[in-house]
């Protein structure tokens, strides 16, 4: 339904964007998602691709810890599109592929515990924000989180959240180069 739009056709405030992705990301993180918000709304682009850069990217917390909570969330919200894409993200950082596979089938002996106890959190967070209580955040400092890293796991799963909702929105299927990157293990 909705159309990228190319690094060649893209008008010069898209480019710009563009090449900050490309800069901070290397060539695989210019993904489809990126290319239709460019094509029709640059300001969209320009809001969620700088809270992605520096909630994902930038931060306290590990990028790989990020990627791995982003596909925790992501496959607990059926977000097909942004399960895919940070599951080859993972595979880029190369994560553990036996790690991605636990978090992919919602296994509960993931290590360490500290990671385990993070995406549990933020799987939580994400389906009922409502239900977090004090032992939540108790839990997650006593695994030796600071209260900074706490509230940057927040942020991520509120971005998470809204990433899922705009790919799901936008229909699109999962890039093709991101598809060999799934399945060239």
């Amino acid at each position: 339904m909705y159309h990228v739009m190319e690094y060649g056709d893209a008008p010069k405030s898209v480019k710009g964007i563009y090449d900050d992705i490309f800069e901070t990301l290397g060539n695989e993180g210019l993904v489809d998602y990126f290319k239709v918000l460019g094509n029709y709304n640059p300001i969209v682009l320009e809001v969620t691709w700088n809270a992605l850069k520096n909630i994902l990217v930038k931060g306290e917390l590990p990028r790989s810890l990020k990627e791995l909570v982003f596909v925790a969330v992501s496959n607990e919200k059926n977000c097909s599109y942004c399960t895919d894409i940070h599951t080859a993200m993972c595979k880029l950082l190369n994560v553990n592929d036996g790690d991605i596979q636990k978090v992919l089938e919602k296994a509960t002996n993931l290590n360490p515990k500290r990671v385990k106890l993070s995406i549990d959190f933020s799987k939580k967070m994400a389906i009922n924000p409502a239900s977090i209580v004090e032992e939540d955040h108790h839990t997650l400092l006593a695994s030796g989180l600071t209260k900074s890293q706490v509230f940057e796991l927040m942020a991520l799963v509120s971005l998470v959240n809204y990433s899922n909702t705009l790919a799901q929105g936008m229909m699109i299927d999962v890039d093709q180069k991101v598809v060999s990157l799934l399945i060239n293990d």
